[in-house]
């Protein structure tokens, strides 16, 4: 009885070759058609290519007709600007600026000033300028990190309803600071500005909180 029970497991024991076959074919399967994808992790702070598109199709769009001209048109001086700002923000902010809902008030303005000092140690690089008839001075960006919204929302280009969602939004204001240190700075390297006088155009807004100099963003910057 025992021998007859040995000699059915021998003759129903499957081939160790047929484990070996079922196994490589499994592995085949599994590379041509796995059951999950490894997608990296986006990094903190990164758009989409998709965002970044749409957001520089529409800058393009606006800039030479809803950014520049206007902001040439519109600026007002700067050193009046503040000292108006310091006297009466919300007068000020009436009369000279642009907000979207509750926002900090933004305005396009221009303006001369000596070159003080070049900052370029950090990437959110800037200027800082002592503007005649301004008791404090104030700094332009030349990036090529370029902080807020202030070309957005000084000038209108971009409003809000236009956009699906603020993600959009937001690579719009991104794409235009982008496109105005590019634009500012295309005919003068801004290390070769220190002790010169200047005369540009940008925007800036006015955060009452903000501990340091007023920061704008240049559209065009001349010897």
């Amino acid at each position: 009885m025992t021998h007859a029970s040995s000699d059915t497991a021998t003759h129903t024991r499957i081939p160790r070759w047929i484990w070996l076959v079922l196994a490589a074919l499994l592995v085949v399967l599994l590379i041509v058609k796995p059951p999950f994808v490894v997608k990296p992790l986006a990094r903190p702070g990164s758009t989409s290519e998709a965002a970044q598109s749409k957001g520089a199709e529409f800058a393009e769009k606006v800039w030479d007709n809803k950014v520049l001209p206007v902001i040439q048109e519109k600026a007002q001086d700067i050193a009046m600007v503040i000292q108006e700002i310091r006297a009466d923000p919300a007068a000020a902010g009436e009369k000279y600026g642009r907000r979207e809902s509750t926002n900090p008030y933004s305005y396009m303005v221009k303006g001369s000033g000596k070159v003080l000092e070049v900052h370029t140690e950090s990437q959110a690089g800037t200027l800082v300028l002592e503007v005649p008839g301004l008791n404090e001075k104030i700094a332009l960006q030349i990036g090529p990190v370029v902080r807020g919204t202030a070309l957005r929302d000084a000038t209108g280009a971009a409003p809000f309803d236009q956009f699906t969602n603020q993600l959009d939004y937001a690579d719009v204001s991104k794409e235009m600071n982008r496109r105005a240190v590019k634009v500012a700075f295309a005919n003068v390297a801004p290390s070769s500005l220190a002790d010169k006088t200047i005369t540009f155009f940008g925007a800036f807004t006015f955060d009452p909180r903000s501990k340091g100099p007023i920061l704008v963003t240049p559209v065009k910057v001349e010897q």
